[in-house]
């Protein structure tokens, strides 16, 4: 087995790593796509480069355990960004979502490995015992790869999103810390 990368947000193939004003350009530009905002979150009405970079200056600050966090390359390419919300440390539950607009990167394993990455850390770091999610149920390929990873349908909420003129249903989704480790006890073995 390879040797891991001493920095817990490094694995194999890609890194997660604090918005920087750097990323201005490519998230601009990354926004500027409709296709990729419909499936990621929802199409909103064009930002100006001066709020767009008000934008990116909030992401960078800390808010808790709540993190926006850029997805590159090990090489240093931006490719994406993944997200940490809805932390409840009373509950220990928290909630993950990603965005990787590059279409160039998708097939790759770049968002399964970034994913790891931020479940190897809420689990076994930040002490968080369940992670959720939510993907649009038009988004059948993001569906697959979450099942892939191990990510268990949960439920759905009905019509809870509207786009492209009509309401699609949400698909909520979790994975226990129990069922990570599991899954990838060799994610679990940290920095040694």
């Amino acid at each position: 087995m390879e040797k891991w990368s001493t920095n817990i947000w490094e694995g194999r193939k890609v890194r997660l790593r604090a918005y920087e004003m750097a990323d201005l350009e490519t998230m601009f530009r990354h926004q500027q796509d409709t296709e990729i905002a419909r499936r990621d979150y929802m199409i909103e009405l064009p930002y100006s480069r001066i709020a767009f970079e008000k934008s990116i200056a909030k992401k960078a600050e800390p808010d808790s355990d709540n993190r926006q966090l850029v997805i590159e390359t090990l090489e240093g390419t931006l490719i994406g960004g993944l997200a940490i919300g809805e932390t409840n440390s009373r509950y220990g539950t928290f909630s993950i979502g990603l965005g990787l607009p590059e279409r160039s990167e998708w097939g790759k394993g770049y968002a399964k490995e970034a994913i790891l990455l931020a479940l190897r850390y809420m689990f076994h770091e930040a002490n968080y015992q369940k992670c959720n999610l939510g993907v649009y149920a038009f988004n059948t390929r993001a569906i697959a790869a979450y099942r892939h990873i191990g990510f268990v349908e949960e439920g759905r909420i009905r019509r809870a999103y509207f786009s492209a003129g009509q309401y699609h249903d949400e698909v909520r989704m979790g994975m226990t810390r129990e069922e990570f480790s599991e899954k990838y006890p060799e994610w679990c073995i940290l920095l040694e």
